[in-house]
């Protein structure tokens, strides 16, 4: 009896390069999904920055931030998901350690991205400011995420805890703050690099040692 015969499969999509990319287990296999689908029309814009985000991603994994970074200015200059485009940039100048730039870069990420998403932003552009040296700033800023944030409050109040520690200033509200932040959803990830920095400034080494080592861990096994 003849077998049926099959249908012909249909021909790739940008889209599935951009999973291919995503599912990558290597830089090098990444950045070849990516490109080709770069390569595909048509590409609608959204799709093309998700692909370009891959070659970002990938060029940061290899430590070729320069090449990182001329993937982001692709992206923004595209026109969408012009917030995700910026914060990357961002990442890649300080990469590249030019804070300045980089501080620029978040901040207009921040102006530019949708409310949901602007708490995020602050934070990160307020961590930023921080590692720049610039203590006053961060205050300022994470205290302009805390008044849209409506989930992360936890976390950016240890935050404005490390930063005045960090700058030799009281802190009267930290026991406070750790013990929200203990509680919150929070406490994984980020949160135990903050819960570990508060603990080493109040002298807790013990502590310290090991919300930090939890926070190694843990990127080291992402």
């Amino acid at each position: 009896m003849a077998r049926p015969s099959e249908a012909p499969k249909p021909p790739r999509a940008p889209e599935d390069c951009l999973l291919e990319a995503v599912r990558a287990g290597t830089p090098a296999a990444r950045l070849r999904a990516a490109n080709e689908g770069l390569a595909m029309t048509p590409l609608a814009k959204a799709t093309e920055v998700l692909l370009l985000r891959q070659i970002y991603t990938a060029r940061l994994e290899q430590r070729r931030f320069r090449q990182a970074l001329e993937a982001t200015d692709r992206m923004v200059a595209i026109g969408v998901l012009r917030d995700v485009a910026m914060h990357d940039a961002s990442r890649a100048h300080a990469a590249l350690g030019d804070f300045e730039r980089a501080i620029a870069m978040q901040r207009a990420a921040a102006r530019s991205a949708h409310p949901a998403r602007r708490s995020f932003h602050r934070w990160s552009l307020a961590t930023l400011q921080h590692f720049a040296g610039h203590p006053d700033d961060a205050l300022s800023t994470l205290q302009r995420a805390m008044r849209c944030s409506t989930r992360d409050r936890a976390l950016l109040t240890a935050h404005a805890v490390y930063v005045r520690l960090d700058s030799g200033r009281a802190a009267r509200n930290a026991e406070t703050a750790v013990e929200a932040l203990r509680a919150s959803p929070s406490r994984d990830g980020y949160g135990r690099f903050l819960l570990g920095m508060i603990a080493y400034h109040q002298g807790d080494e013990a502590t310290a040692r090991e919300e930090l080592g939890s926070f190694v861990a843990r990127h080291e096994n992402a």
